[in-house]
């Protein structure tokens, strides 16, 4: 649904997807090369004493943005207008997406650790290990992919003045709005 909002509504709504693009391309892509990298690592590497810190920076300041956006959209869903409250909304959930697939990596990195340590010989270890963590890259990299084709079709909703069907079903709009809601987008509102 389109609503007629002003564009200073729909600047801060965008401003949701913005900062989840910024951090999907400038630290979570990174992110991913560090870690695919750092399994090419040779023992001895000079950089092989910085692969854990390209990994775990990167992670915590995308971690950071995902609480500030939680707590940003709790905070305009309490008192804030609804239709930027709803972009921040969705991209809240998009999130979600991106802790799943955290969640999975890491489990697999973890499960590649655990096989590892059965092993007997230190060859053998290391090669389970780096193994399952290349294998965990790819539903990182997939959730990546995705959630920046979602977040770019959202930023260009957001500057629209459109709320997608399936999130109004979930944070219904206010009754002042509902009125001056079209199924059909119109040229620039103002």
């Amino acid at each position: 649904m389109f609503f007629p909002v002003p564009h200073a509504s729909r600047r801060q709504a965008k401003s949701a997807h913005e900062l989840a693009m910024l951090n999907l391309l400038l630290v979570n892509l990174p992110m991913l090369i560090a870690l695919l990298a750092g399994s090419f690592l040779q023992q001895g590497s000079p950089l092989a004493d910085y692969k854990l810190v390209g990994v775990l920076v990167p992670w915590g300041v995308s971690l950071g943005i995902v609480a500030f956006t939680f707590a940003k959209a709790g905070r305009l869903a309490a008192r804030g207008p609804w239709f930027v409250a709803a972009h921040w909304r969705l991209a809240r959930v998009r999130y979600q997406i991106l802790l799943i697939a955290y969640a999975v990596g890491a489990g697999l990195i973890g499960l590649g650790w655990l096989v590892s340590t059965t092993q007997k010989t230190h060859g053998m270890q290391e090669l389970m290990f780096v193994a399952l963590q290349r294998v965990a890259i790819a539903p990182l990299l997939i959730g990546l992919m995705v959630l920046i084709m979602l977040e770019s079709g959202a930023l260009y909703q957001a500057g629209r003045g459109e709320v997608p069907d399936s999130l109004m079903k979930k944070f219904p709009p206010p009754a002042d709005c509902r009125g001056a809601a079209t199924e059909f987008g119109l040229e620039d509102q103002g």
